[in-house]
């Protein structure tokens, strides 16, 4: 650890902040809604000593809880400390300023959500819950569900979670590679510091410590009244007591995915080399996502598929400016652009930029594979062999990330980044994967793709929207002094 590294408190904060739990590959998660607040507070008192923590790495069993600024705010949270919550939390996702700055338009906005959304009921706590295998999920599950019934805890939705093969996404490339490391977990500690994988400051995805901008994200807190029983910390400098630190923001985004429309799409329009539509297509999706589906980064593996860099992450984008290799407007580069900043930015002030917008992805998957080989080809011919049953069901990702300051990272990320039709100097670009289409004549259109290329570029047009988001929402991750604080017991 660094000399200047702050400690992290393992005993106070939710593990996911360091582990997605991998190890425990089954996965539910309950939409909860609070029916009896007194008895809410009991479960939260209940569960503040069953919540695993930063220090503890389980093997059966995990559980994990958050909430809404409406779920503190049923439960009894002042209004003099909801106000210290940032604003994005506050206002909620589905907000209707918050639509355009997300690009939660058209097929994304809110108004066609099957939860959060305006028209859905109020959601007020997300409890994770993830355990070693399926029977095990299986009997946690009814024993919480009685629980939760006992509590003036109501159910409203149940959101499942499916293991893909060879840890794929639903497309059919390999996930999870770009992972940040922090300080004061000791985990990768030792890499250098001038490089964009470099260890983050904590306070980027914890609150109550150092973030990349040397100082402290705000965080919330509540007066000394409120808080008789001195459960929380004292704020250092300020007559308030701490209720966010060892707390952070989670963001939910649930999204289903287009398998068969994605490859039948490449298949169709690809002018990749290749000799024939399913080399084609594999070409001009490693194109959009920036690896190849074995993981492989387009920026070392430029020509072809070699899985044997399935899991290189130590690269860079500045050596590859014009995106020859890997296009500018690819995933990759749009959700996280390392050492190159469009435009006009050195390698070493975009690493420095960048580092101030990073998430922590703890996302799962859900839905049967389309084919279970997640071979390109396998999906292409699913398209006609398949049962309606399964290639009709929903499939897709259940996107969680943790940052310390929704604005500054999450949205910012999404808006100026994913979405944005001129990123990279581009000019009708969006995410290739991911980006919701504003299809022509709209003035911000964002449904091409470009293939930089020496000495004519490739340009496709009109792209087909890939992902729908059906949910989403922001939660408080508080830290267990906090849970016990909202639980009302010392």
């Amino acid at each position: 650890m660094t000399a200047s590294a702050q400690q992290l408190d393992q005993d106070d904060i939710q593990g996911l902040v360091a582990r997605g739990y991998a190890k425990l590959p089954s996965a539910r998660f309950f939409l909860l809604q609070i029916h009896d607040p007194s008895l809410a507070r009991r479960y939260v008192r209940r569960i503040s000593a069953l919540v695993n923590t930063v220090r503890t790495s389980p093997t059966d069993i995990a559980l994990q809880i958050a909430f809404t600024a409406d779920g503190l705010a049923r439960l009894g949270v002042p209004e003099t400390a909801l106000a210290t919550f940032s604003r994005e939390f506050l206002e909620g996702m589905a907000h209707p300023l918050r639509a355009p700055v997300l690009g939660d338009q058209g097929d994304n906005d809110p108004a066609t959500w099957q939860w959060g959304g305006p028209a859905q009921p109020r959601v007020h706590i997300l409890l994770l819950l993830y355990a070693a295998d399926e029977a095990t999920l299986a009997q946690r599950s009814a024993a919480e569900r009685d629980v939760l019934a006992a509590n003036g805890l109501a159910i409203l939705a149940t959101k499942e979670s499916q293991r893909l093969p060879d840890d794929k996404e639903h497309f059919g490339f390999l996930d999870g590679i770009s992972a940040p490391a922090f300080e004061g977990l000791g985990s990768g500690e030792s890499r250098p510091t001038k490089q964009w994988t470099a260890p983050f400051k904590a306070g980027e995805f914890v609150l109550g410590y150092r973030n990349e901008y040397g100082s402290y994200t705000e965080r919330p807190s509540v007066v000394p009244a409120d808080d008789p029983a001195r459960i929380l910390p004292d704020v250092p400098g300020a007559q308030r007591r701490d209720l966010g630190r060892n707390g952070t923001y989670l963001v939910y985004r649930e999204l289903t995915q287009d398998v068969l429309g994605f490859w039948s799409y490449l298949a169709r329009a690809s002018r990749e080399p290749g000799d024939d539509p399913t080399e084609r297509a594999i070409r001009l999706g490693a194109k959009m996502v920036g690896r190849w589906p074995s993981g492989a980064p387009l920026l070392t593996c430029p020509a072809h598929d070699d899985p044997r860099h399935a899991n290189d992450n130590r690269f860079g984008f500045a050596g590859d400016p014009t995106g020859n290799r890997c296009p500018l407007g690819s995933h990759i580069r749009r959700s996280n652009p390392r050492d190159q900043l469009p435009v006009d930015h050195s390698a070493e002030d975009s690493v420095t930029m960048v580092r101030k917008h990073q998430l922590l992805r703890r996302g799962r998957t859900f839905g049967a594979p389309l084919a279970e080989t997640m071979r390109p080809a396998d999906f292409l011919a699913a398209g006609a062999s398949a049962p309606a049953a399964l290639r009709d069901q929903p499939r897709g990702l259940h996107f969680l990330c943790l940052v310390g300051h929704i604005s500054r990272q999450f949205e910012l990320v999404q808006s100026a980044w994913i979405s944005a039709a001129n990123f990279g100097g581009l000019f009708a670009d969006g995410d290739p994967l991911i980006g919701a289409r504003r299809p022509a004549p709209d003035d911000n259109a964002n449904d091409d793709f470009t293939c930089q290329a020496a000495p004519v570029r490739r340009k496709y047009h009109g792209l087909p929207q890939f992902t729908r988001l059906v949910g989403g929402a922001y939660f408080f991750l508080p830290s267990i002094t906090a849970l016990r604080f909202l639980a009302g017991s010392p």
